[in-house]
């Protein structure tokens, strides 16, 4: 690793999937939630420098792999470095241990290196080049979800082994030239929804998802906590009969993709028993063809509703869950996080916005995990299998298995007759009882007490368009988002003269909280200073 440091960045807007992670990972703390893990085997006859060249290839040619996320005045902001920025690549030699005990290493190593990756310091991703032999070496790579999605994780592995296939045979790497970068990505992405377009878009999910369900009816294991879990785990299985897929989904108009998501809705209505049914789907964002190539978080999720009362044939829901798919592809390119901030319900921070079952198809095979989830349940499809993604907080890996179990009884009976009614769907029932939800306490009116409480309180009212706010009051319940969080950590950095980080803010989001945090950055600054310095400052205040 070179010891030079890299030159100032260039800066430039956040997109808004970047928005989206970096304000959920300030939810979450210290949770690997939004990182990315993986290990590449590197079987090629390379020295560890031919290696670090190989992956400087791959780094110079994508922005995003030098790359960090700052606030500015209340505005995320891309900090985009040059070549020179060093390699966060670190060294394990395995070579003459056993077999089992070289697995069992990398595996603590991923372990320990899959935590929550800082995102104010590029690059936003680490390494572990592992030496396992002569021409076996593997890389231990985790990156933050806020520069690579799943099909940038896959064009990042492709990549690096291009490069290194290319340093063992003694040649250029063969990567096409990049018409764009991510960078050029974000900022059309604000052009084209400045104005009259995010009007529109906002009008369309507006009537589609108007009286939605806050939370969906399933049973839950557990009773919801009183804050929001990431705690995940998951259960694999197979798919059956999958070479019929094609041919119904030729009958009925639609795709396989589309069938397995039927399937999902028809178990979730069976598992409820709401004929309104809402599901979050992954959409990859890359609507333009100079993006196929570029690393980089794309990723939007659109919310799909499929309302269809009473006692529907298969074929019938099938045909409602293709339309109700295309109206949600059609309004895509509303951002998510967009679309909480102006449609949400945020009356229970503990429940995720919008939906909180969802589905998702991937090409590559399944990523590891790191025993977190963002929803309650998620069914994700590889190939020809399958798994159960379930928050650990709510469910126990009995039921989830159990679920997985329905599934494929729910898809076997279904390709083999479209025309079953969902009620003689093979399902073992459960309860469709929703569970007893997590319920706030509301506290009566607390006037701010203390100046920092007054300042904060005031700031709130200003950004959040109050006539009162309290002491105990909570910034989300009373109509925060990300954005609004935003402008109001630059109102109080602009009024103390200091930078409170904005994890501050989310350690206690009352205004009691968020004052105590403005306190605590004022004595450390207090501190720092010298008597005279302290005297004015305080003067100031």
């Amino acid at each position: 690793m070179t010891e030079s440091g890299p030159t100032e960045p260039w800066v430039v807007p956040a997109s808004y999937a970047q928005e989206r992670v970096w304000f959920a990972a300030q939810l979450v703390g210290d949770s690997p939630v939004y990182s990315v893990p993986a290990v590449l085997d590197l079987p090629y006859r390379l020295d560890r420098d031919q290696i670090l060249d190989a992956l400087r290839t791959v780094v110079e040619r994508q922005e995003q792999l030098r790359t960090a996320l700052t606030l500015e005045g209340g505005e995320l902001r891309q900090a985009v470095y040059d070549a020179s920025l060093p390699l966060p690549v670190g060294d394990l030699d395995l070579t003459g241990l056993p077999p089992d005990e070289v697995g069992r290493r990398v595996t603590e190593t991923l372990d320990a290196l899959t935590v929550a990756v800082p995102l104010d310091t590029a690059p936003l991703w680490r390494a572990v080049l592992v030496q396992r032999g002569e021409a076996d070496r593997a890389l231990v790579l985790v990156s933050s979800h806020a520069i690579v999605d799943g099909e940038g994780q896959a064009l990042l592995h492709a990549e690096i082994h291009q490069a290194c296939a290319a340093a063992a045979e003694g040649r250029p790497a063969d990567l096409p030239e990049l018409a764009v970068q991510y960078a050029d990505h974000a900022v059309w992405q604000r052009d084209r929804l400045a104005g009259g377009e995010l009007d529109r878009l906002t009008g369309i999910w507006r009537k589609a998802l108007a009286g939605l369900p806050a939370v969906h009816g399933l049973r839950t294991d557990l009773p919801r906590p009183a804050e929001r879990s990431f705690a995940g785990g998951d259960v694999q299985s197979t798919l059956p009969d999958a070479a019929h897929l094609g041919p119904l989904a030729r009958a009925h108009a639609a795709t396989p993709f589309t069938v397995l998501f039927a399937a999902w809705v028809a178990l979730l209505r069976r598992l409820s028993g709401a004929d309104d049914v809402v599901v979050g789907v992954p959409v990859a964002g890359r609507d333009r063809p100079e993006l196929a190539p570029v690393i980089g978080m794309f990723v939007n999720v659109v919310v799909v509703r499929v309302a269809l009362p009473g006692d529907p044939t298969f074929a019938e829901l099938l045909a409602a869950s293709r339309d109700a798919l295309l109206a949600a592809y059609d309004a895509q390119e509303m951002p998510f996080q967009v679309l909480v901030e102006q449609l949400a319900d945020r009356g229970d921070p503990a429940v995720p916005p919008l939906y909180q079952l969802s589905f998702n198809s991937v090409d590559i095979g399944f990523s590891i995990r790191a025993g977190t989830t963002e929803d309650d349940l998620m069914l994700e499809v590889s190939g020809d299998e399958f798994r159960v993604e379930y928050n650990t907080a709510l469910f126990t890996r009995e039921t989830a298995a159990a679920i997985a179990g329905d599934y494929a009884a729910v898809l076997a009976a279904v390709l083999a007759d479209p025309g079953t009614r969902l009620s003689a769907l093979p399902v073992a029932e459960r309860s469709a009882t929703p569970a007893e939800h997590h319920e706030q306490q509301h506290t009566e009116f607390v006037a701010p007490r203390t100046a920092a409480e007054e300042l904060v309180a005031q700031v709130w009212a200003e950004v959040l368009g109050r006539d009162r706010v309290g002491a105990l009051d909570d910034f989300f319940d009373l109509g925060g988002h990300s954005l609004l969080a935003l402008r109001v950590i630059a109102r109080l950095n602009a009024a103390t003269e200091v930078q409170l980080p904005i994890q501050a803010f989310f350690v206690d989001t009352t205004v009691a909280g968020v004052a105590a945090e403005v306190e605590a950055v004022l004595a450390t600054e207090l501190d720092d200073m010298s008597e005279d310095e302290a005297e004015r400052l305080v003067g100031e205040r």
